[in-house]
């Protein structure tokens, strides 16, 4: 699928989940119009997410030049900074252009299966983890 198009205000979710509700894992770019360091983290999260999760996953991408309440709403200091929404809990940030594989799916707190089937990872793996 591609990624946004060059002059167009970027507000979009790529692609559709695929999959049970409980399979789909729900992020959020915040971007403000197409900086390289915005374009690089979209570039990097949606290969990230086509590599572990095989399309299991919904990107939107929110251009904060043309929501900027949401910043405020959010908490969002920091562009690009991508979130992970979750259900009843405070969603997990990580900031930049998201090129590390690792930091990244630590930050989120996710992990993946040989099947690329998310699962959530506890804080103790996510620091064996990120110590490796």
């Amino acid at each position: 699928m591609p990624g946004p198009k060059k002059g167009t205000p970027v507000t979009d979710d790529y692609p559709s989940p695929k999959g049970r509700e409980g399979d789909c894992i729900d992020l959020r770019l915040y971007v403000t119009n197409e900086t390289p360091n915005c374009l690089a983290a979209f570039a990097n999260i949606k290969r990230i997410c086509e590599d572990r999760f095989e399309g299991r996953y919904r990107i939107t991408v929110i251009d904060l030049v043309k929501n900027p309440r949401l910043a405020r709403e959010e908490n969002i200091l920091a562009i690009p900074t991508l979130v992970r929404v979750l259900r009843g809990e405070k969603g997990q940030k990580v900031i930049g252009t998201l090129s590390n594989v690792t930091e990244v799916l630590t930050g989120l707190g996710l992990s993946y299966e040989g099947n690329g089937a998310p699962r959530k990872i506890k804080s103790k793996d996510r620091i064996r983890q990120a110590m490796r």
